[in-house]
């Protein structure tokens, strides 16, 4: 893409565009990430005290949709993690799941307290083993 800046200077994407890099980058995320369409982007942006418009953003996504996605998908796990509780070999335990986006199980963890240890402990485990 042309006009596209480096961003660790912090400076502007293009200097054409009337707001800065930040709210164009959480419009482009919104969209993205939270399958938004471009009306209710526009409108949590107006919540925000950002008055812009659906068309402005979807100019937004075609422009810079791509450079955003991939920064953002380095930043951010693509998985979820779901507990449950589960009766194994006759005993109680807790169990710690991690599935992807298409729900395959990346990592799973069993643990007979329910504590901040215990899922401290898989959260680090599953993000080493998933990184």
């Amino acid at each position: 893409m042309q006009g596209v800046l480096i961003m660790a200077t912090k400076e502007r994407i293009d200097k054409q565009h009337r707001y800065p890099w930040p709210v164009i980058e959480t419009a482009v995320q919104l969209y993205y990430h939270e399958n938004m369409t471009y009306r209710s982007v526009s409108e949590k942006m107006l919540a925000h005290g950002v008055e812009v418009s659906h068309k402005t953003i979807y100019e937004w996504v075609q422009k810079f949709g791509n450079n955003v996605d991939q920064k953002t998908r380095k930043r951010i796990p693509n998985y979820e993690i779901e507990e449950s509780y589960v009766k194994c070999n006759g005993d109680w335990k807790y169990m710690y799941r991690a599935n992807d986006r298409q729900n395959t199980t990346l990592s799973v963890c069993m643990r007979d307290k329910r504590n901040m240890a215990a899922a401290k402990s898989f959260f680090k485990k599953s993000l080493e083993a998933n990184a």
